[in-house]
């Protein structure tokens, strides 16, 4: 029984370890500055043909993740000192950017799947009315019977 709980211990501590050894040498700075040039890559890939408008979507990002723009290439850098983890935290950036490339595409094809199926229920739905309108039509234009006129009887 002790064995086991021993045994427990040694497992939660190794899994402290993992969890330390691939994120330690990460800080939540370098955490915030990769996340920051993740949607740098994504806003630059959004206005391909469009500076103007990508600069700005750009100074934006900076700026929402409390950098300035001469704090951010200062940050960049200085991580130029450090080639390995520099790359590694652009290879991440990448990665990321392109994940969220790949599931937003997903999300376009879905939609657009669903938007043919839409657009034929609604058709369908509007020809199923038109029927509806053009059978009271007939209902109402057939022959129905007439009162005689009274005035003729009468005569």
């Amino acid at each position: 029984m002790k064995f086991f709980l021993h045994f427990r211990y040694v497992l939660i501590g190794a899994a402290l370890f993992l969890v330390s050894s691939c994120s330690g040498s990460w800080s939540k700075d370098d955490e915030n500055f990769v996340q920051t040039y993740t949607e740098v890559l994504i806003a630059r890939e959004q206005y391909p043909n469009d500076t103007a408008k990508a600069n700005a979507r750009v100074r934006a990002i900076i700026q929402q993740h409390g950098f300035t723009e001469a704090v951010f290439r200062q940050r960049f850098n200085d991580l130029t000192s450090k080639p390995e983890k520099l790359r590694q935290m652009l290879d991440s950036a990448r990665n990321r950017a392109r994940q969220i490339g790949e599931e937003e595409t997903k999300k376009e094809q879905k939609e657009k799947e669903k938007e043919p199926k839409e657009k034929d229920q609604k058709e369908k739905e509007r020809k199923e009315k038109e029927q509806q309108g053009a059978d009271k039509a007939r209902q109402d234009s057939a022959v129905k019977p007439v009162a005689p006129d009274i005035r003729k009887e009468i005569r």
